[in-house]
């Protein structure tokens, strides 16, 4: 199986927190058993290998355990959230999505059947391989939207070497390279998924209070909101260890507010492309 790693760690793992969403908690145990329940679904809807499945969703504990079964069924994915919504028709099109899984903010799951049927060569590609693919979109800002494809195999290798473990804030959304990293890095280390219903300094700064959170990957804007906001002052970010940047060039005069305010949080610079996936980096040190 393509996810054993994964799937072993769930085991191993079955009483532990996976799942932090709208203050409720899930445990690997739960996981593992949605995991399971959406394999026999995709199945029984008569999704298989090579299928193009649109997901419309963020991170939800549906959405995690559904998006691993479909990597498993070895399915090409693509994930819209709202923030692209204006895109979503242009964006289904280009994929040319076959079925789609549209996820309410309760959590409700709709499955319906699309008009296309792919004939794509690249996907053709990995059809006759049988591996599973992640599409991602540019944002369209110089004209066309255009779609990456990814081989998900060469992407999650990195992630069967065990790591360290922590409590995580998915604040880089669902559809980004950046948040789809994220979400293996946790769970593949057994981590905590802690999602927030929106990305505003409170919510978050709230969320790293309650669930003491120990990672944010964020992008430089966000930490130049929380410094304007003095929000910060309310809050115990005592639990934060690391904060993780990228998506953007960070202005010095705010790399340098935060390392002053926050010694002891460690700030690492990331970088990635939605082509290429997230590279492993290393910072020359916090207020580099």
């Amino acid at each position: 199986m393509f996810l054993d790693f994964l799937i072993a760690t769930f085991q191993e793992n079955k009483q532990e927190e996976a799942i932090v969403w709208k203050d409720r908690t899930f445990s690997y145990k739960w996981l593992l058993e949605r995991y399971n329940y959406w394999r026999d679904k995709v199945k029984s809807n008569g999704i298989s290998k090579g299928t193009i499945v649109i997901i419309e969703a963020d991170f939800s504990p549906n959405s995690v355990s559904l998006l691993l079964a479909l990597l498993e069924q070895g399915c090409i994915f693509v994930p819209i959230t709202e923030s692209m919504i204006q895109n979503r028709d242009e964006f289904i099109g280009i994929a040319e999505g076959e079925f789609l899984f549209k996820i309410d903010k309760d959590d409700n799951v709709n499955i319906s059947k699309l008009k296309y049927n792919s004939r794509n060569q690249i996907y053709h590609k990995l059809k006759e391989i049988g591996h599973p693919g992640l599409v991602l979109f540019s944002s369209g800002s110089s004209g066309k939207s255009k779609a990456s494809v990814h081989d998900i195999t060469r992407i999650i290798k990195k992630f069967k070497v065990r790591r360290y473990r922590f409590r995580t804030i998915t604040f880089l959304l669902y559809d980004h390279i950046g948040g789809f990293n994220t979400l293996l890095y946790t769970l593949s280390n057994a981590g905590l998924i802690v999602t927030v219903s929106d990305r505003s300094p409170d919510s978050v700064l709230r969320a790293i209070e309650k669930y003491k959170v120990e990672l944010l990957p964020t992008s430089p804007t966000f930490i130049n909101l929380i410094l304007l906001s003095d929000l910060y002052k309310q809050y115990n970010i005592n639990s934060l260890k690391i904060v993780t940047y990228g998506t953007e060039p960070m202005p010095e005069s705010t790399l340098k507010r935060f390392n002053y305010l926050f010694p002891n949080i460690k700030l690492l610079q990331t970088y990635g492309l939605s082509e290429v996936g997230i590279l492993r980096s290393k910072s020359k040190s916090s207020d580099s």
